[in-house]
């Protein structure tokens, strides 16, 4: 589905990416793990199309979609639900979930996506006329993901979904996470808690200093001593 080859990004006369490729295959999930600062939201944000390439190609479906428009390639199937949230402060709930389907034309069909978001996530229905800005972390990050899922996206990209949250709201995102991916959603996964990202995947890549230096099915990557000591806190 998704095919990255030898994708390089700068910032100025900083190479964030140097020559990354990896692969997303329909109805897989698929975790990018690394430190601060190793470029996962960079390689996120490469491929929504918010930071242009210096080389390399992105293919999502056979298309080369290097240069192509953000817009567009949500047209397409990709939608993201980004690091930090970043959900529309001033609109309500169920407005910043409206705003995730703008491309769709089935109201219908939006509507009935409203009401599956908020079987996912109860708290939305109660909060669906609140200000998204007054909502706590966890709450941000349920409304972020639905936005996202509001797009019906073919490919979902989630970065650092667990970020800065409570472990009980972290248990409930990764059970989304689990439900989602028994529904067949081919997902891209940023995430800071390996340990947790390497678990619900089927296939993972170490990404360091903006080169990728492992990869392979999650579980031998789990079993990695290199990975368990750098990233697992296991020896």
């Amino acid at each position: 589905m998704l095919k990255i080859e030898a994708l390089q990004v700068n910032y100025g006369a900083i190479q964030a990416l140097r020559g990354v490729s990896l692969e997303v295959r329909s109805g897989e999930v698929v975790t990018l793990i690394g430190g601060n600062g190793a470029g996962k939201s960079t390689l996120m944000k490469a491929i929504s199309g918010l930071e242009p390439s210096a080389g390399g190609r992105i293919v999502f479906e056979g298309r080369d979609i290097t240069a192509l428009a953000p817009h567009k390639r949500v047209g397409l199937g990709i939608s993201q639900s980004p690091e930090g949230r970043q959900v529309f402060a001033d609109q309500t709930v169920r407005d910043n979930l409206l705003l995730g389907a703008w491309l769709r034309k089935d109201e219908a069909g939006i509507a009935r996506d409203i009401a599956a978001q908020f079987e996912v996530f109860p708290r939305l229905r109660e909060r669906q006329d609140q200000l998204a800005g007054t909502m706590s972390g966890g709450e941000q990050q349920m409304l972020a993901m639905s936005r996202a899922l509001m797009a019906r996206p073919r490919l979902l990209l989630l970065d650092e979904p667990s970020l800065g949250l409570a472990p009980l709201v972290v248990r409930e995102i990764f059970a989304v996470i689990r439900e989602l991916k028994a529904r067949g959603v081919t997902i891209l996964l940023v995430e800071q808690m390996a340990n947790q990202a390497l678990k619900v995947a089927d296939r993972a890549y170490v990404l360091k200093t903006g080169e990728i230096t492992s990869s392979g099915a999650a579980r031998e990557l789990m079993d990695d001593p290199a990975v368990r000591e750098a990233y697992l806190g296991k020896h």
